[in-house]
């Protein structure tokens, strides 16, 4: 087995294998744009056993005065979300705006302001 950069050859290959197995978790992630990197697991034959690739997400962060009554603070938080998504899809051309939310009624808040659940279970993993 090797690795190498995926080219766009490969993406026939990726797309067999997505429809396959993954069509029904997730949309084909296009790894010829918006990728950091995009690269594929390849064995002696040249056949594909795996392909990924680091895309960069748009994380929206938000700190609030909790303390603030709440028909300001939910006024401020709709224009902070309404830049964010300005910011988000015109100036850096991002398809989604991430939020990773701890607290259940922001969680709730934000729904009704339009964000979804993802699909799968979110993780991080921290570089060190």
């Amino acid at each position: 087995m090797k690795i190498r950069a995926l080219i766009p050859d490969d993406i026939e290959q990726i797309r067999a294998i997505h429809s396959k197995h993954f069509a029904d978790e997730f949309d084909f992630p296009d790894f010829l744009n918006n990728f950091v990197c995009a690269f594929v697991v390849v064995d002696e034959n040249d056949k594909i056993i795996s392909a990924g690739g680091v895309r960069l997400i748009a994380e929206s962060i938000v700190v609030t005065d909790k303390d603030y009554p709440i028909r300001p603070r939910m006024s401020a938080l709709c224009q902070i979300l309404d830049a964010s998504e300005f910011v988000t899809k015109r100036a850096a051309g991002f398809r989604e705006l991430h939020a990773f939310v701890q607290d259940d009624k922001w969680y709730s808040i934000l729904q009704k302001a339009g964000f979804l659940p993802t699909r799968g279970k979110p993780l991080v993993l921290e570089l060190r």
